[in-house]
C-alpha cells in the first residue's frame, strides 16, 4: 500500500504566463511531453495574457529540460517567456475537478455541455444540445469568442436566412461547425460543413466531436493552412464563413476570405477586443463587404457582416 508520500503519488504544477493567445499553442506543445493534462486561461480582461497550467504525477518533472524547451519555444515565436513556476500540490482527481468547473453554457438556442452531464438534465426542451468536453482544444463554448459567434448562428437562422454552403476556418473543437450543421435545416445544405484548421490536433477533437454529435453525416473535418486546400477552395463560394481566430490573421485574410464568400453571403469573425473590431471592420469594408451585428459578449467582439448580393440584369 502506498503513502502520501511515494514519488508516484505526488502532484506537481507548472504554471506559465504567455503573452496573448496566439502563442498558447507552441507553449503547449512545448510542455506536453512532461505533463499528463494542461489547461489554458485569459488572466487578463484585454486578453493580452493567458496562463498555461500543466499538471503531472510522479517523479519531479527535470526543471532543467523543461526550461530549454520554452527558452527554443520563445525563440522561435519571438517572445519573451520566464521559466514556468512548479509547484506540488494535493493528490486529487484533477480531470473530474475540470469537468465539475464547466458549467453549460447557454448561448441563443444552443445549450454547449460537457459529457460528464446528462442532456436531459442540462438541455430545455425544445433548445439544441451540444457536447463538447472542457480542455480538448480551444473553442470548447465558455470563451466570449464561441458564444458569440454561436448567438450569431442562432440569430441568422431565427431570421430564416438560407445557407447552404458553410465553413468553419479555424475550427478548434468544431462546435461551430456542429452549431451550423445542427441550427440551419440539413435539406438546405447542398453540401455539408466544412470544418477546416491548421492543427491537425484540432481536427482529430473535431472529428471525434462530430461523431458524439451524431452530425458525420453532415461535418466534413480537414487539416489545412487556411484555402490552400484544394477541397476548401473546391468548396465554396460560401454562404456563411465563420472564423473565430484573431484580429491580426483575420485582418490579413481579408482578401482570400472576401474572394470565397458568395454575392449575399454572411462573414462571421471573432477573437478580437473591443480595441480591435475598427481595425479588422475596415479590412472588410474595403473590400465591399457591409456590418450587420455586432455582439461584445466578456470583453470579446463579434461581427457579422454581408456581402451586397450580385445584381440582377
Amino acid at each position: 500500500m502506498s503513502s502520501p508520500s511515494d514519488p508516484a503519488r505526488l502532484v506537481w504544477r507548472l504554471t506559465l504566463e504567455v503573452p496573448g493567445l496566439e502563442h498558447v499553442s507552441a507553449v503547449e506543445t512545448a510542455l506536453e511531453p512532461f505533463v499528463e493534462s494542461l489547461t489554458s486561461f485569459e488572466v487578463i480582461e484585454d486578453g493580452l495574457w493567458w496562463r498555461v497550467t500543466g499538471y503531472a504525477r510522479g517523479p519531479r518533472p527535470d526543471m532543467a529540460e523543461i526550461g530549454t524547451r520554452i527558452s527554443l519555444t520563445a525563440a522561435a515565436e519571438g517572445i519573451a517567456l520566464e521559466t514556468p513556476v512548479l509547484d506540488q500540490i494535493e493528490d486529487r482527481d484533477w480531470a473530474s475537478d475540470v469537468l465539475k468547473s464547466f458549467v453549460p453554457i447557454h448561448a441563443g438556442q444552443f445549450v454547449v455541455h460537457g459529457s460528464h452531464l446528462d442532456a436531459a438534465e442540462v438541455v430545455r426542451p425544445g433548445a439544441i444540445g451540444i457536447v463538447v468536453d472542457a480542455g480538448q482544444a480551444f473553442g470548447s463554448g465558455e470563451h466570449g469568442t464561441t458564444r458569440g459567434c454561436l448567438t450569431m448562428i442562432d440569430h441568422l437562422a431565427r431570421r430564416g436566412k438560407p445557407v447552404g454552403r458553410v465553413l468553419d476556418m479555424g475550427c478548434g473543437t468544431g462546435v461551430l461547425a456542429i452549431a451550423a450543421a445542427q441550427r440551419f435545416n440539413p435539406r438546405r445544405l447542398r453540401r455539408r460543413v466544412l470544418a477546416v484548421d491548421n492543427d491537425p490536433r484540432s481536427v482529430a477533437v473535431t472529428a471525434e466531436n462530430i461523431h458524439i454529435n451524431h452530425v458525420r453525416d453532415r461535418v466534413i473535418p480537414l487539416i489545412s493552412e487556411g484555402f490552400r486546400r484544394p477541397e476548401v477552395m473546391a468548396h465554396g463560394p460560401y454562404d456563411l464563413i465563420l472564423a473565430n481566430i484573431l484580429a491580426r490573421p483575420l485582418a490579413r485574410m481579408a482578401p482570400v476570405v472576401v474572394r470565397h464568400l458568395a454575392p449575399g453571403g454572411r462573414l462571421v469573425l471573432s477573437g478580437l477586443t473591443p480595441r480591435q473590431d475598427s481595425w479588422v471592420l475596415n479590412a472588410y469594408r474595403r473590400r465591399g463587404l457591409v456590418l450587420d451585428k455586432r455582439l461584445v459578449l466578456d470583453g470579446w467582439t463579434t461581427l457579422m457582416m454581408r456581402r451586397a448580393p450580385r445584381r440582377q440584369d
